[in-house]
């Protein structure tokens, strides 16, 4: 089947779409769920799932993809650690939004340590987008709680995460680029299960069937489908369709558990998906 730009925008739509679901699904596991349990189990069940499938593809392991999944699995972990640590303490649509933030740090991050260089609207964009968090979290830098500045982290995280799936995705098979990442991500998981003073917990049914979501939709999917379907659109389209993400975030805390945003809170978040949908944008200015 040909891939044409109207049907990986759609592929990448999705992606965001799944995404913003796993926001507010999380936040609930967490209220019974330690955080080490359930990256475990979530990121376990998304490593079988896709390291099942990629088996065919095993004559193609080489050092190369080797230490690209790995780096890829570690930014994944932190990403994925910090996030769902820093929603414990925030909502879950100022963690969307806040993730969100990834999408304007990519082209600072990728100027600074790659030379990359950017048009001049990027500084709207970050403009706009800083303006949009102070907003979101409150009139000063100060009153952000400790929630808002974990996910920051994760947002880092993600935008480093970004650029070396830019860089070395296309050089590599796709199945089992992402296998190995996630498998490395499970492994990371488990290594951090004995820290922490908690007890395993006995799990419900529809627990079990919200950490299965997760693992193949919110996980497996959407790597899968972003790894794929990037290829096939602009960077610029990309990062338009990506700042929906957080949208979808607070649609669905707004759904499924009421949470609602500040007549600020929601102003500051259309500066966010503002100002990341400008720093993407492929104008230069004279």
């Amino acid at each position: 089947m040909k891939i044409t730009r109207i049907k990986a925008d759609l592929g990448l739509l999705s992606v965001t779409f799944f995404w913003g679901t796993t926001f507010i699904l999380s936040k609930l596991l967490l209220r019974e769920i330690p955080l080490p349990v359930y990256l475990f189990i979530r990121l376990t069940i998304a490593a079988l799932a896709l390291g099942l499938f990629s088996l065919r593809y095993l004559r193609q392991i080489n050092g190369a993809i080797l230490l690209h999944g790995t780096v890829l699995g570690a930014l994944l972990y932190f990403s994925y650690f910090f996030q769902m640590w820093g929603i414990q303490w925030t909502s879950a649509s100022n963690a969307g939004f806040i993730t969100g933030l990834s999408v304007v740090l990519v082209p600072v991050f990728g100027f600074l340590f790659f030379r990359q260089r950017s048009p001049l609207i990027v500084v709207l964009g970050v403009i706009l987008a800083v303006t949009g968090l102070l907003l979101l979290t409150g009139a000063q830098p100060l009153n952000w709680n400790k929630g808002d500045l974990l996910v920051l982290v994760c947002a880092v995280s993600v935008a480093f995460h970004v650029i070396y799936t830019g860089k070395y995705a296309p050089l590599h098979n796709v199945y089992l680029l992402t296998a190995i990442e996630l498998i490395v991500v499970a492994i990371l998981a488990a290594l951090a299960l004995p820290f922490g003073d908690y007890q395993w917990p006995d799990l419900r049914t529809n627990q079990i069937l919200l950490l299965i979501y997760l693992g193949l939709f919110g996980t497996v999917f959407t790597f899968l489908m972003q790894t794929s379907m990037q290829r096939f659109t602009t960077a610029a389209r990309t990062a338009l369709i990506f700042a929906m993400e957080p949208v979808f975030a607070a649609l669905f805390a707004f759904l499924i558990a009421g949470e609602t945003l500040t007549l600020l809170g929601w102003v500051g978040g259309l500066l966010i998906v503002l100002g990341m949908i400008v720093s993407e944008m492929p104008i230069s200015l004279k």
